[in-house]
């Protein structure tokens, strides 16, 4: 498995836990429910991303970029920003360019 792969899936991991954990560092809000919908769908993904397999990385590339532009608009309405926030929108941009990577190459070697 390619280390990259590997660190898009443990990163993916931490970030479903973080995600999960948010209610009991912050209070609950409104906007946990999706935040805790978030952290199960990443915590999953991070699984499977240490597996073998092309369709998980549809989901690594795609959700969480939903989630960057989710966040963003938080961020912006809220007018301030968490730095777990800040990790978590790291943690996206890491992935998404990780799994659309994968993808492609998967893509010209269908071996990959």
């Amino acid at each position: 498995m390619p280390r990259s792969r590997r660190l898009a899936g443990l990163l993916m991991l931490a970030s479903g836990i973080t995600h999960t954990s948010e209610p009991f560092v912050f209070g609950w809000s409104p906007v946990m429910p999706g935040v805790l919908a978030f952290g199960a769908a990443f915590f999953v993904i991070g699984l499977f991303l240490l597996r073998e397999g092309r369709t998980v990385l549809w989901w690594g590339a795609l959700l969480p970029g939903v989630a960057v532009a989710l966040a963003l608009g938080l961020v912006a309405r809220q007018g301030s920003i968490r730095p777990l926030t800040v990790w978590h929108v790291a943690v996206d941009l890491t992935v998404v360019p990780i799994c659309a990577y994968h993808l492609l190459r998967a893509r010209r070697d269908p071996a990959v």
